[in-house]
């Protein structure tokens, strides 16, 4: 999974993006994933590319109705491409009804999510 991010080029956002788990917004509508960075960060958004959006909804449930199926706080930690671009090596989303849902661990997809015990 890849971002291109728009971020302002200076020495408080080079030393942000080398930080591991940074606070982001992440919202999925269709086939568009962006990731946010939002106050007190440097304000940033970005695209996410190379996503597989049935995968995300087994590690994160989707919410119903809106604009969004996933529309969460989140954290991410990116590893530099080139110019703009980063692969995401971390990701999580907090979802209000189950908590943290690791997405990507190690730039693989993480476990797949057990929500909710089915019905026998």
């Amino acid at each position: 999974m890849k971002i291109s991010l728009t971020i302002a080029k200076n020495l408080l956002t080079q030393t942000l993006l080398e930080q591991k788990e940074i606070p982001c917004l992440s919202r999925i509508s269709g086939r568009e994933f962006e990731i946010s960075f939002i106050d007190p960060l440097p304000v940033a958004c970005g695209k996410v590319s190379d996503w597989d959006g049935r995968k995300i909804n087994e590690r994160a449930p989707a919410y119903g109705g809106g604009s969004y199926t996933h529309d969460c706080f989140g954290k991410v930690s990116l590893a530099p491409i080139d110019g703009g671009k980063y692969e995401i090596v971390d990701l999580s989303f907090f979802n209000r009804a189950v908590g943290w849902c690791p997405i990507i661990i190690n730039g693989e997809y993480g476990p797949i999510g057990s929500f909710w015990d089915e019905e026998e």
